[in-house]
């Protein structure tokens, strides 16, 4: 039965690290990619390509219509266009820089890391303690409830970039037969753990307080 939790809690520890990793890597070669093309000689000699490029916003797309096909693309294979419906996009787009906002988002970005992998660190802990045959104690319930506070706050952190891209993109940006939404933009896989890890934290606590009770009435 050890065996198998262990075998349960790698696969969540590998998931967990997944997310961690991922959201590194992406706001790690954003940033270096930004710094790199401020470097190249073309950028120097042009600052209007180095502003479209600082300029990058992702876009979540949901058509108005799903009939009138209006919009296609290129098909190199069999060398004609083909309807198609758009999802996702970068686009550039000029706007008025919200300082406030900028901060904002790289403070959660960066507050999303964190306690991602504070979380991790919790869980490993967590997993050791259960190996060494303590499991029923309030350390882990402790450990439980962070932990889900951990994962609670760091859906929080990644919601809010969705939150103030969308607020800026929606007041200078719109293409004709779509909507804007975050529908895709927003994953709520932390927050269920979160909750579950809570829910987890909350019966161990049941469980200890009725054995407790037991002792003494004994």
């Amino acid at each position: 039965m050890k065996r198998r939790l262990n075998i349960l809690c790698l696969l969540v520890m590998l998931v967990m690290s997944y997310s961690i990793f991922e959201s590194t890597y992406y706001l790690g070669s954003a940033f270096l990619s930004g710094f790199r093309a401020s470097f190249k000689e073309e950028m120097i000699k042009n600052p209007e390509r180095l502003d479209e490029i600082s300029a990058m916003k992702p876009v979540e797309l949901f058509p108005d219509d799903f009939v009138n096909l209006k919009d296609s693309v290129y098909n190199e294979k069999s060398g004609t266009f083909v309807p198609a419906i758009y999802g996702k996009l970068a686009v550039s787009v000029k706007m008025e820089p919200n300082i406030w906002l900028r901060l904002v988002t790289l403070l959660s970005a960066f507050l999303d890391v964190f306690a991602s992998i504070l979380a991790v660190v919790l869980f490993g802990k967590l997993i050791i303690s259960i190996n060494k045959s303590r499991i029923f104690d309030w350390r882990n319930v402790r450990r439980l409830r962070w932990l889900g506070g951990m994962l609670i706050l760091s859906f929080i952190c990644s919601v809010i970039p969705v939150l103030s891209a969308f607020y800026e993109l929606s007041g200078v940006f719109e293409i004709p037969g779509y909507s804007l939404t975050m529908y895709n933009a927003i994953s709520s896989l932390t927050l269920v753990l979160g909750l579950m890890s809570l829910i987890v934290g909350e019966i161990f606590a049941i469980g200890l307080r009725m054995k407790e009770e037991q002792e003494l009435t004994i």
